[in-house]
């Protein structure tokens, strides 16, 4: 596993699956740091934990996180506008582990709606267990670097 602290955040929809998946990850050991909401009763806005998150890892770059809203749509849209942020929106294991190992995705995005949660815990089994291959793939990070953002 890359990191061993997780930030997490979802929205109300997203809820119900980021409580499952910081039970799972706190059963392996590792550290979950949540950054709410801390109920699904009220409706709020999936941007402002989005970059919650994206600012527990600015100035930690072993640190990961994982995101998720009704669709991804608004965690993805929002994340990726930071500089030090590879957020990957998937819908299955094999997309999450490509985008681990070619482009060292750094938050896991996921749409509560768009996926059951045995597809989506296979997804987070995925992120917290492969590794960027480095290499050719270097130069393409360092490309996206370049480009800059907030």
């Amino acid at each position: 596993m890359s990191a061993n602290i997780i930030s997490i955040a979802s929205d109300h929809r997203g809820f119900g699956l980021k409580t499952l998946f910081c039970a799972s990850m706190k059963d392996r050991g590792i550290t979950v740091e949540d950054f709410g909401p801390t109920t699904d009763a009220t409706r709020c806005d999936a941007g402002d934990f989005s970059v919650k998150v994206v600012d527990s890892l600015r100035n930690q770059p072993e640190r990961m996180g994982v995101l998720i809203c009704g669709t991804g749509q608004v965690m993805a849209l929002t994340s990726n506008r930071f500089a030090h942020i590879r957020g990957a929106l998937c819908t299955n294991s094999t997309m999450v582990r490509l985008a681990r190992q070619h482009n060292d995705a750094n938050i896991l995005i996921l749409g509560a709606h768009i996926i059951g949660q045995e597809v989506a815990l296979d997804c987070l089994n995925a992120f917290l267990t492969t590794d960027f291959l480095g290499g050719r793939y270097k130069d393409r990070l360092d490309k996206l670097t370049a480009l800059g953002g907030l």
